[in-house]
Formats: structure tokens, sequence, C-alpha cells
């Protein structure tokens, strides 16, 4: 029972703090990312308290410089998610970065960590089958956009609704897709790979898990520090500031519940299960902030290649 409510506790939790994040307008994606990760590394600070552990977080290079180096990393991925998100909507974005985590992960163990020795000819093509799969699903997503220009009315082509209309991104421009999708791929590279300095430390993770708060901070601290080419408000609405820092709550809840799972099923399945948030994401993405808009054919193709990369990629995760 302690597994399904952990693994309950991650889809939830990293599935909703991007929208969560996102659900504020006229809010500049580094200020997301600052707020965020001073959420995350509140609470990441109060569960160090909580378990007992404060007294044994030490300042070596391995047990906090490496960690604090992933935090840098995911950081970089959380901006490129975000700026993602902002240009092409949170279902295609997700449903390009997700399977890529999983399978960027999968690499970097194969190549640093020798989690491909043993593998016989059989799992070597179920492996190559679940990547085609993947690429197909993300080849889909991609095509997605041009189904959406070709067919959207133009209700659907804002994006939006009455009642949604303040929280909703505006629908992706023409010429952003292009570069939504570069952004996304480029989340699926870093927060597939934000771990590999924290597993090179070999360190308990609930050790790993502050220095790496810290590093997702300092890095949001500096990117907000030199803006996004303008300038750049940091000071928010009390409300909204709340929204933000929650949003990094939420995404802390999720990664203290890992560490449990992860306990308990492994590292390779508890990833795994953590990347079917994926769901949460693109339902939120399509039928909260409407873009794509539910019902259209772009939703459609959408969430087929959403599918499609899923399944490709948590039978990659299953198979380390």
């Amino acid at each position: 029972m302690t597994t399904v409510l952990l693994s309950l506790a991650i889809v939830v939790c990293w599935g909703s703090w991007i929208p969560l994040a996102q659900a504020v307008p006229g809010v500049a994606q580094s200020t997301r990312t600052l707020y965020a990760t001073t959420g995350n590394l509140a609470f990441a600070a109060a569960a160090l308290v909580v378990g007992g552990d404060a007294g044994r977080v030490g300042l070596g290079w391995r047990e906090f410089w490496l960690p604090l180096a992933g935090g840098v990393v995911w950081t970089a991925g959380s901006v490129c998610a975000f700026r993602a998100t902002e240009s092409i909507g949170l279902a295609r974005a997700s449903g390009t970065w997700t399977p890529l985590n999983i399978v960027v992960a999968f690499v970097f163990g194969a190549l640093l960590f020798g989690e491909l020795d043993g593998f016989g000819a059989a799992r070597f093509a179920v492996l190559a089958g679940c990547l085609i799969l993947v690429l197909a699903g993300v080849f889909l997503i991609i095509g997605s956009q041009r189904a959406g220009a070709a067919s959207a009315g133009p209700d659907a082509a804002r994006g939006s609704s009455a009642s949604l209309e303040s929280a909703v991104p505006p629908a992706p421009a023409e010429g952003q897709g292009g570069r939504g999708f570069l952004l996304a791929l480029g989340a699926g590279v870093l927060w597939g790979g934000y771990f590999v300095p924290a597993q090179w430390a070999d360190v308990p993770s609930q050790l790993a898990n502050f220095p790496l708060a810290i590093g997702m901070f300092l890095a949001a601290a500096l990117l907000s520090a030199r803006g996004e080419g303008t300038a750049v408000r940091l000071r928010l609405q009390p409300r909204h500031g709340a929204v933000q820092l929650g949003s990094g709550v939420v995404f802390g809840v999720g990664g203290v519940a890992l560490l449990g799972l992860v306990s308990r099923v492994g590292t390779g399945a508890g990833f795994t299960i953590a990347q079917l948030s994926l769901l949460v994401n693109a339902s939120l993405g399509i039928w909260f902030f409407r873009v794509p808009a539910p019902g259209t054919r772009a939703a459609r193709v959408a969430m087929a290649g959403i599918l499609l990369a899923g399944v490709g990629g948590t039978v990659i995760g299953a198979l380390k």
C-alpha cells in the first residue's frame, strides 16, 4: 500500500508542478524558475531536518559539490521546459521531453555506469523497438503543430475560453513551433542527465537532495539576475508569489516521494513510474490550458504521439 501511495504522490506532484507554475500569467520564465527552486529548497531543508540527517551534510566535493552541479543542470532544463511550454503548449512540450528523459537517462546509465552490461540479443531488440516507438511518438507530437494550424478554427487557435483566458498562455505563434520543440528536446536531455553528478558522488539520496536543491536555486538566482533580455520583475503579488513557491514545494514533495519509492522498487522502476506524470501534464495541457484545444485533430494527434512515446519510454525505463 505504501508503494502505491508513493507512486501516486510522484505522478500527481510531478505532473502538476509545471501547470501550477504556469497558471499565473505575465511572469517571466526565469522568475517562475527562481520561485519554484526557492520553494523546493525550503522543502528540501525541512525534509533534511525532519529526517534527522542535517548533521550528516558535508562540504566535500563528492557529497556536496557534485550534487550541486546536478542542480545547476536541472535548472537549465527547467528553463527550457518552461519556455517550451510557453511556445508550443504543455501537452506537446511534456510529451516531447518526458520520453526523452527516460531515453537519455538510459543512455547515460549504459555509457557511464554499465547498466547495459549483461543485455542479450532479445533485450537489445526490445530496446531498438522502443526507441522507434519513442521517435514515432515525438514526430507525431511535432506533427500535431501542423495539424492544429491546418484545422483549428478561430476559437481553437486562441487556445482559451472565456473562463480560462486569464490563466492560459496564448496559442503558439507561427514560427515558434520549431524553437519550442528544440527547447523541449533540450529539457529532455538536461532533465535526463542531471542525476549523473549525484550518481557519481555515490552518496545516499536523502543527503544528495539538499545540495541538489541549492544548485537549482543558485542557478535560478543567476538567471533571474541576468533577466531575459529585458527588465524582469522579481516581486510578485502575494497570491501569485505563493502559487509560484507552491509549485516548487509540490515538486519537492514528489522528489522526496521518489526517494522513498526507489528504496522499495529500485532506481530504474522508480524513475519509470515518475515519468507517468506525463499523463497528468498532457491532460492539464489539453483540458485546462487548451493547447491544443480538446476535441481538435491536433489534440488527438498529440495524444496519440504522447501515448506511443510514453509506452516506448516506459518500457525502456523498465529494462534497466
